[in-house]
């Protein structure tokens, strides 16, 4: 049997492709706590772990953890890089996060953790368990990549690696094996002062939702938004434009995500119709073509009517005259947010059209939120 060290684990987790792997133990995050609960006082997503004590201490959720392995896969490819940077003509195409455009990083990367794992194995010579966490486990990912060495968290929020920026996915390996951590290497020593006395990102939030460097009211962030059940309240449907699902906004105003190296893996290259989606197919979609069509995607985890919602505001936003024969029959969809949405974006117009098909639901519309939405837009100048 041979003993692990974090040099091993480093080498094998490069050679299986990962971009950056380092180590820490599973000792507790204190520092988290006060970070946490203020946190949970600006409000939380409903995403999180509640338990501030799972989320900061590694063995109350995993019993057997001894050792805790980060990695980081970079996912804005070549052409995704070159997609990103262009948009459609026409206003029915939105536009999704670059993180969307491949395949779902939680496959990928869990596939690619629970081959680490039997890699390690091998190596050792014993089995040992171990846990594999991308984005579902309780603890804070960021600060577990944080504490072994892998880069940085920057003002925005957002982890950073150096050489590729903040467009990287994070997962962990939590193992029930001691790893001699001091024989770690090429540990990146960085704290969010590596963005100076920048501020861009702060600045170019739309909803204001970055308080401070470091400081983040997630449930304004567009990107919660995109993804949050029922509807959209107003004070966000204009600052959303066109985005269907995500928002990249703070990641194309930092300066450390330019220049950056071209993600190596294909998976997720991106295609034209998963990077700025025509909005109109989109509301011709049955969960079936969806799922077709999107199901290999991390945008398809919240479903076609989250997604038709968006792309009713999107709509909206852009004015798009052509989409009014796809719109108008959603005021009559059985989801109530659906109905709802389709009043706030028939109300953006100023086609007769429009204004008729909501004037003939005040009397057939029975429920009272959607009916104050179809008085709301109605009022719209």
């Amino acid at each position: 049997m041979t003993a692990l060290t974090a040099v091993d684990v480093r080498r094998i987790g490069v050679e299986l492709g990962f971009d950056a792997v380092g180590v820490t133990d599973a000792a507790p995050f204190p520092e988290l706590v006060e970070q946490l609960h203020d946190y949970e006082r600006r409000g939380l997503t409903g995403f999180e772990e509640r338990d501030v004590q799972r989320r900061v201490h590694p063995t109350q959720s995993f019993p057997d953890a001894q050792a805790i392995v980060a990695v980081a896969m970079a996912y804005q490819t070549a052409s995704g890089q070159a997609i990103a940077k262009s948009h459609p003509t026409g206003r029915q195409h939105g536009q999704m996060s670059v993180y969307v455009y491949g395949q779902d990083y939680h496959r990928v990367m869990k596939e690619r953790l629970a081959t680490l794992h039997e890699r390690l194995m091998e190596f050792c010579g014993y089995v040992f368990p171990a846990h594999i966490a991308v984005d579902t486990s309780p603890l804070v990912d960021r600060r577990v990549a944080e504490r072994a060495g892998i880069g940085w968290v920057g003002k925005n929020c957002m982890f950073f690696v150096p050489g590729y920026g903040s467009y990287v996915f994070l997962g962990s390996l939590v193992l029930g094996t001691p790893v001699d951590i001091e024989k770690q290497d090429a540990k990146v020593k960085h704290e969010a002062s590596a963005c100076h006395q920048c501020t861009l990102c702060l600045a170019a939030c739309p909803t204001g939702a970055l308080l401070a460097p470091g400081v983040i009211d997630a449930t304004r962030c567009l990107s919660y938004i995109t993804q949050m059940k029922g509807v959209v309240p107003r004070e966000f449907r204009r600052r959303l434009g066109r985005r269907v699902f995500g928002c990249d906004t703070c990641q194309w105003a930092c300066p450390e995500n330019r220049g950056v190296f071209a993600s190596k893996h294909h998976e997720f290259d991106p295609s034209e119709e998963l990077a700025h989606p025509d909005l109109i197919a989109l509301l011709r979609m049955t969960n079936r073509s969806f799922m077709r069509r999107y199901g290999t995607s991390a945008a398809a985890w919240r479903g076609l009517r989250t997604v038709q919602r968006n792309a009713l505001i999107a709509l909206g936003n852009a004015e798009a005259v052509e989409a009014l024969p796809e719109m108008i029959p959603f005021l009559t969809h059985p989801r109530r947010e659906l109905r709802a949405t389709t009043a706030w974006a028939l109300g953006q117009f100023d086609a007769s059209e429009a204004r008729q098909t909501l004037a003939s639901r005040l009397h057939e519309e029975t429920d009272e939120m959607v009916l104050e939405e179809i008085q709301a837009a109605l009022a719209t100048p």
